[in-house]
């Protein structure tokens, strides 16, 4: 099986961005002021992730047979000011071989995607020879008429056949039923399909909520969900199933107490349900359990942290779908605020969990934080990592830049660490200053 990734995001009429991407490296690093947009840029990963899931317009959007879950601000919302219609997309990637999905759709006065198309390799019926094609791509929409029409790929000379497809959900995954894969360019077709929306599935948004943390969970609840409600039992069966990732979340754990915590312990009842504890071990050798219901909040999510990303790569509720051509989903686990409940000086600790989780194309890692002391734990490689969100003064528009393209960065970072420049104010927008590459080149770890 070959492992879908996503590499960049395309916001080129979203909420607060307009004509901008962010790219996905091993690990990225995206920090901001308060406003800035970085909120704005995981529901774009957000909105694709749930209809590469499947889901509809309304379903994804405004949360219609999701029990009222939808995205911050519904369908609306996902449209810029005075705008009715909005548009994003991604590439993903597949060994060498790149794939973008475009999408823009309409919130008044219907929910329905107007245009649609996806990019990427594919060879040539008679030739063979492989160049990267429209592989699909709407016509213009005609609101008369129900569904959208698009040309697909067929690799002769002349006109694509033209197909009709819903328009309440992603044309791309629809082409599943419409494709033989025993034929050369249809499979490739289809590959192109799978490629992009693999990889939007296997995008995990992590954000624990230490309250659903502290019950008991059925045993079996193994695949950690996004809420990490079910911690307890994804940690008790890492105990027997993978010895080596439990050893590592208690190791991690362990380096964050103020206390000496011997192990991670599993509590089970009689009826298989099974409770997460620790053994702080202060009285002798006799067992000193602190069960989940009495954890602080800030433990629990470190614990929650800790688990995704010890077993991002296989052991994350994320919906697979059976491939036809063999591409599998990557992981890309985004988590917002990753320092919350941390005390500063765990820094270090929380980016070391960070690097070891990060192992491209089967996992990418995307956090968002404010933490200067986080910040300033970044080194060499890791530096470029950073982006900043920022407003554009100009347009008021929401602007990702990586840090050390800011002009002023060399600058900033001789008078000190990243996070202490951007408590200074730097950093956080561009500024007119002349840049030294070669000072520049020494402080990220390459002089």
């Amino acid at each position: 099986m070959a492992t879908a990734s996503l590499r960049r995001i395309h916001l080129d009429s979203f909420k607060s961005f307009q004509r901008e991407h962010l790219d996905l490296a091993g690990v990225t690093v995206l920090t901001g002021r308060n406003s800035a947009g970085k909120s704005n840029a995981l529901d774009a990963i957000e909105v694709l992730a749930r209809l590469a899931d499947g889901d509809d317009l309304h379903e994804a959007l405004d949360g219609r047979g999701r029990d009222g879950d939808g995205v911050r601000g519904g369908a609306r919302g996902c449209a810029p000011h005075r705008e009715n219609t909005f548009s994003l997309g991604c590439t993903a990637s597949v060994g060498k071989d790149l794939y973008r999905l475009e999408l823009t759709v309409e919130v008044e006065p219907v929910l329905r995607i107007v245009r649609e198309s996806l990019w990427g390799p594919a060879p040539a019926a008679e030739s063979r020879k492989v160049e990267s094609h429209w592989l699909m791509v709407t016509r213009p929409s005609d609101q008369s008429h129900p569904g959208l029409s698009a040309e697909i790929y067929n690799g002769k000379r002349g006109p694509n056949p033209i197909q009709q497809f819903r328009d309440d959900r992603l044309l791309t995954l629809q082409l599943a039923a419409r494709m033989n894969t025993k034929h050369r360019v249809e499979a490739a077709v289809l590959r192109g399909a799978e490629a992009v929306t693999s990889a939007l599935r296997g995008a995990f948004h992590l954000d624990p909520v230490p309250h659903l943390m502290r019950g008991y969970v059925p045993e079996r609840d193994v695949l950690l969900r996004r809420t990490a409600e079910n911690v307890s039992a994804a940690v008790h069966r890492l105990e027997t199933d993978d010895p080596a990732a439990h050893a590592a979340v208690t190791a991690a754990v362990q380096r964050v107490t103020d206390r000496q915590l011997r192990s991670l312990v599993s509590v089970v009842s009689p009826l298989g349900d099974v409770m997460l504890g620790v053994d702080e071990g202060v009285s002798g050798d006799e067992p000193d359990i602190t069960p989940a219901r009495e954890m602080s909040d800030g433990l629990l999510r470190f614990l929650a942290v800790a688990t995704a990303m010890r077993t991002a790569g296989q052991r994350l509720d994320i919906d697979a779908l059976q491939s036809l051509t063999g591409v599998e989903p990557g992981v890309l686990l985004v988590v917002e605020e990753i320092e919350n409940g941390l005390h500063p000086a765990q820094a270090d600790h929380l980016l070391e969990l960070i690097r070891g989780a990060a192992s491209p194309p089967s996992t990418r890692i995307l956090i968002t934080t404010h933490s200067p002391a986080l910040l300033n734990a970044l080194t060499g490689e890791l530096n470029e990592s950073v982006v900043v969100c920022y407003r554009d003064a100009a347009t008021g528009h929401s602007r990702l830049s990586r840090a050390i393209d800011l002009p002023g960065y060399v600058k900033a970072l001789a008078a000190g660490d990243m996070g202490d420049a951007i408590s200074r104010g730097q950093l956080v927008a561009p500024r007119t200053e002349t840049r030294d590459l070669g000072a520049l080149a020494h402080l990220i770890g390459r002089g």
